[in-house]
């Protein structure tokens, strides 16, 4: 610390002399390793302040000499994210990562080999913000990317990027076991524990505590995607090792903590469940005391592990048992969500009706349901969505109940969606209230429930009180189809139901999930029936064609693609079709698809089809070409100028402002500038009326005369 201080004072001094750049970048260099050390020694304050001095001064630098210091500018703000997210302010951190990225990304342009290590090394630390702030998927989508740079950069430099690789793909297994995607789940963690596999031998002391903790989450991954045996064998080798780590390396106890809750799932999914009460005692007992010492940092991790093992004990018919650690799960994760909501709102609730059920297994119903009231009424203020969710989970409780419970619940649930239960718009998709019609409909006694809506209510017993799940189903197929001429092909095989009116009542339920999907095909559905499926289809299947083919990866792609469904010839492309493919189809219509493709594979090609078009002072080709070459072969320069041009050349010379070109003349080649000088030149001659004063400001700003 004290050095650290010292090289800042010594630093700012200097550039308080002699303000140059290399003074500047030493002071911001030497703040942003002050700023490492006081957050290294837990001054999490401290360290931000000193971060964000260091990104002043790297942003200052970075607007006299962009490129030479963007890059320092994404670190420093990633640095910044990095210190906010030790503060406890999770979203600010955020938004500091994704200006980081986006800068990052910049860099990438303009020197791939340098900047894509920092790109992907942002991009993990923007998922790990992410998932903190309680956005998964989102951060999955990060994490996911990062993963692919990484591999690439191990394919150049196995030995630097293995470990950086293997870590990001920990990341990505867990999030996509968080997000449902089992298999996918497992197939990184396999990869993994191949990649750690590798690095334990080169660098045994280094790499096999990664090694145990990849052993561990593959462990888990297994389980969950229904291999608990391949699970238990590798939890076992993941418990041994860590065993014999640990009493030299204390800081890997949350690994065996979190390798003996897995060792205890799949001995109970193997059908051990007795064998598997002793490793998920010591995983609690484990997380107990971490959370103890860690003023409670292992909190969520005792949680998780307390509901596994309450779960056990009712697993081997220990009932009364089952409680306590249930009853001590929801206190966890009640203290936890009422800190981060977002993040723990839905573990809470899951565990408030795993502690309900066992309560009822005694045949303690009055305690089930006061468990889920209590809950509901702590988070009223805190979180009201959360409470809002328990009291319906305590009515659904209740239909299961002994009587007269269930009848309570019925008046209960027809009171929550008689009034205006719905959440708004932005609250996003009302899961609780679907949940409640469909207990209602699958409750046994329809009458009863007819009669309490009309009680309740003073009106008749709704549409979707008598959906059929078969037309729930068929509708919700086809709606959720993957693409246009999916759901067609749905619509062809259900036809009669999508046809009724109870298919509208169906649309109208799964707008509760999603609005805008359910509008748009219920007015689909309207068009089908009123004008046929062709007429209804066609337009949108063409429109998500030309989003794929837009999407292809490379030009070879894109050509096999269009060839394939010439009918995007046909096409009027959308506002938001990049220029470049708008210029493809126009060139493919009138001269055919090599002579297009060769336009954005071929630099010399394309500057041919200027030559001609200038020639001939045609604008529209000079338009396509000039998309061309800004979106594809990244020479803002000629494109710029190019559609200047074109705006002249076709009279529309209303906001063509030739001074805009200055600010990109001093980064285009030489070779460049002089072309395009060249090329305005010809064209104020044979087109000096009536734009002569625009050809020579053009001419002046290209050549840096203005």
């Amino acid at each position: 610390m004290a050095p650290a201080r010292e090289a800042v004072e010594i630093c700012r001094k200097r550039a308080a002399r002699d303000p140059a750049a290399a003074h500047r970048q030493e002071l911001a260099t030497a703040l942003h390793t002050l700023a490492d050390r006081l957050a290294a020694a837990g001054d999490h304050e401290g360290a931000l302040a000193h971060a964000r001095e260091a990104a002043r001064t790297f942003a200052a630098l970075s607007e006299e000499h962009p490129e030479v210091f963007r890059g320092d500018l994404a670190r420093s703000l990633t640095s910044i994210a990095d210190k906010t997210a030790a503060t406890g302010d999770r979203t600010t951190a955020v938004l500091f990562a994704r200006q980081a990225i986006q800068l990052q990304r910049e860099v990438v342009k303009s020197a791939p080999s340098a900047g894509l290590p920092g790109l992907a090394a942002m991009l993990s630390g923007l998922a790990t913000h992410l998932t903190a702030d309680g956005e998964p998927a989102e951060a999955l989508t990060h994490a996911e990317e990062a993963a692919g740079l990484y591999e690439r950069l191990v394919a150049e430099d196995r030995e630097a990027f293995l470990p950086e690789y293997a870590a990001v793909l920990r990341t990505v297994g867990n999030h996509r076991a968080r997000l449902g995607d089992l298999s996918g789940a497992v197939s990184a963690g396999l990869k993994t524990v191949a990649c750690r596999r590798e690095l334990a031998v080169l660098q045994p002391a280094v790499h096999r505590p990664e090694l145990a903790t990849a052993f561990a989450d593959l462990a888990a991954h297994l389980n969950r995607v229904g291999e608990p045996d391949e699970g238990l064998s590798v939890a076992r080798e993941a418990v041994a090792l860590l065993r014999e780590l640990v009493p030299e390396a204390p800081g890997l106890r949350p690994t065996l903590a979190g390798a003996l809750g897995a060792l205890a799932q799949n001995l109970a999914d193997t059908g051990s469940p007795a064998k598997a009460l002793p490793a998920a005692r010591e995983g609690v007992d484990l997380w107990r005391l971490l959370a103890e010492e860690q003023s409670g940092a292992h909190l969520p991790e005792l949680a998780l592990a307390l509901r596994n093992l309450a779960k056990l004990r009712g697993m081997n018919d220990d009932t009364e048992g089952a409680v306590d650690p249930a009853r001590e799960a929801v206190a966890a994760y009640r203290a936890l969500a009422v800190e981060n909501p977002r993040a723990f709102a839905d573990d809470l609730a899951h565990t408030v009706g795993d502690l309900a059920r066992a309560l009822a297994r005694t045949g303690d119903h009055a305690s089930a349901a006061e468990a889920y009231a209590t809950t509901a009424t702590e988070f009223a203020e805190v979180h009201p969505l959360t409470t809002r969710r328990l009291r319906v989970e305590r009515s659904i409780f209740l239909l299961d109940c002994p009587d007269p419970l269930p009848s309570e619940g019925v008046r209960a649930l027809v009171s929550f969606l008689g009034r205006d239960a719905g959440l708004e718009p932005e609250d996003g998709p009302d899961l609780v209230t679907v949940r409640a019609r469909r207990a209602l409909r699958a409750h046994g006694d329809r009458e009863a429930v007819r009669a309490a809506w009309e009680a309740e209510t003073h009106g008749p017993a709704p549409d979707w009180l008598s959906l059929s799940a078969a037309t729930l189903e068929a509708v919700g197929t086809w709606m959720f189809a993957p693409d246009w001429t999916a759901s067609r092909d749905l619509w062809s095989r259900y036809a009669d139901t999508l046809g009724s009116e109870e298919a509208a009542a169906a649309l109208e339920e799964l707008a509760l999930l999603d609005p805008a999907t359910a509008r748009q095909h219920a007015a689909l559905r309207e068009f089908v029936l009123d004008h046929g499926v062709t007429s209804a289809y066609d337009p949108l299947i063409l429109s998500g064609q030309l989003t794929e083919w837009v999407g292809c990866d490379s030009w070879a792609e894109s050509r096999a693609y269009l060839q394939d469904h010439p009918r995007l010839l046909q096409v009027r492309p959308s506002p938001d079709t990049p220029l470049s493919h708008v210029a493809l189809l126009d060139v493919s219509r009138a001269e055919g698809m090599d002579a297009a493709y060769r336009l954005v594979e071929d630099r010399d090609a394309l500057q041919a089809y200027v030559d001609r078009a200038l020639e001939a002072g045609d604008g529209t080709s000079l338009m396509h070409a000039a998309a061309i070459e800004g979106q594809v072969f990244e020479d803002r320069l000629s494109s710029f100028a190019h559609a200047q041009v074109s705006m002249v050349l076709s009279g529309a010379v209303q906001g063509v402002e030739p001074e805009e070109l200055a600010e990109l003349v001093p980064r285009a080649p030489e070779e460049i500038r002089g072309r395009l000088v060249r090329e305005v030149a010809g064209l104020s001659v044979r087109y000096a009326e009536p734009y002569g004063e625009l050809w020579l400001r053009m001419i002046k700003t290209l050549s840096g005369a203005a």
